[in-house]
């Protein structure tokens, strides 16, 4: 009898010992897995997917822009004006911001230089429309060079916008990689879970089982021990709620992204529908044909547009929500001093127990 409660006992600190450390190991890389994703999705992946709708917001309001200069004869006076300065100076700061924050490799690396490049190519055919168009009787042919500039290297199939829509696809297939895929998996919470039910089962049935066999209703250390297991629980489901939070910024952000792309088809359309005015006006017969192969400008946009203001608002909530998501800074360090304090104290709920025996047959 004597025998079989001591092997009881030693295989019962064992198993604890054991759970305990597996719990630990478990716990802490989930926890640390969460927060380091949670941490760069905050800081790079959704801020390079806004960066590079930015962008493209800069390059058509930018477009937009020049075509007004032309069309007022303010070329003249300023060139392309200063809000076409502006606004590429802002689009090529986006562009160098997602070369920093880029999370989707070497395929956003070449699609941001072929970019990078082409945007030069435009803002050079632009100088170019703007140094003819000054010349005497040069309206013409600076018109000509303002509609290749902007049919040809900003809105061609492999012009710059689009180029800049599969940069955004890119990092946004980053984003859901990270959101759906290592720590934010949905079967990543069994990780944890099922070491930490094991360890709370092991706790049980050895307080049920010092209860019988010493004829003692608690052990006050392993009923400690049980508590502490039970606030581990609760802290982790830090991890579950940080899934959440960054599920629904996701969420968010394509609701914001989805109105900021129909206000840029709004831009993008009155500045085509400008742009097709201005040459039609300037045309001398050889114009004709290119203009109406490109068609007519479309006169509006489906869906509710909305303002810059209501798109910020938008853009901070996601911020906001990716904040809460990352905000547990702490809990890397909680998770291995709980569960040393339980394995400590699960160790002396057993050293008494074991003590009595230790000198037995």
């Amino acid at each position: 009898m004597t025998s079989t409660t001591r092997a009881v006992l030693v295989r019962s600190r064992l198993a604890l010992l054991v759970t305990t450390v597996a719990v630990l190991a478990t716990s802490f890389a989930t926890v640390r897995g969460v927060q380091v994703t949670a941490e760069t999705v905050r800081d790079r992946t959704v801020q390079a997917v806004i960066e590079v709708a930015a962008a493209k917001s800069a390059l058509i309001r930018a477009d937009r822009a020049a075509v007004r200069s032309f069309s007022s004869g303010e070329v003249r006076l300023a060139g392309a004006g200063t809000e076409y300065a502006t606004q590429t100076a802002l689009a090529s700061q986006s562009l160098t911001r997602v070369a920093e924050l880029n999370e989707s490799g070497e395929s956003g690396s070449q699609l941001l230089r072929l970019v990078e490049g082409l945007l030069a190519a435009y803002r050079a055919a632009i100088a170019q429309a703007d140094a003819h168009y000054r010349q005497g009787g040069g309206e013409v042919v600076g018109t000509a060079d303002l509609w290749d500039a902007s049919s040809q290297l900003l809105h061609s199939p492999d012009g710059v916008l689009d180029q800049l829509d599969e940069l955004r696809s890119v990092q946004e297939q980053a984003l859901a990689r990270q959101l759906d895929t290592g720590w934010l998996h949905p079967a990543t919470p069994a990780l944890w879970a099922v070491p930490l039910a094991l360890l709370l089962a092991l706790l049980c049935v050895t307080q049920l089982y010092l209860g019988k066999r010493f004829q003692r209703l608690v052990n006050p250390q392993l009923a400690a021990a049980t508590l502490l297991l039970l606030g581990l629980c609760a802290s982790m489901m830090f991890t579950l709620v940080a899934a959440h939070r960054l599920e629904t910024a996701r969420e968010r952000l394509t609701t914001v992204l989805a109105g900021w792309d129909r206000r840029m088809a709004f831009t993008d359309t009155d500045g085509q529908d400008k742009l097709i005015r201005l040459v039609t006006a300037h045309c001398r017969g050889d114009c004709g044909p290119t203009v109406g192969a490109a068609g007519p400008a479309p006169t509006s946009v489906p869906g509710t547009i909305p303002d810059e203001a209501t798109t910020a608002a938008g853009t901070r909530e996601v911020n906001e929500r990716l904040q809460a998501a990352a905000a547990s800074t702490d809990l890397p360090l909680v998770v291995p001093s709980v569960t040393l304090a339980i394995a400590l104290l699960a160790g002396w709920g057993l050293h008494r127990r074991l003590d009595e025996y230790r000198f037995r047959p």
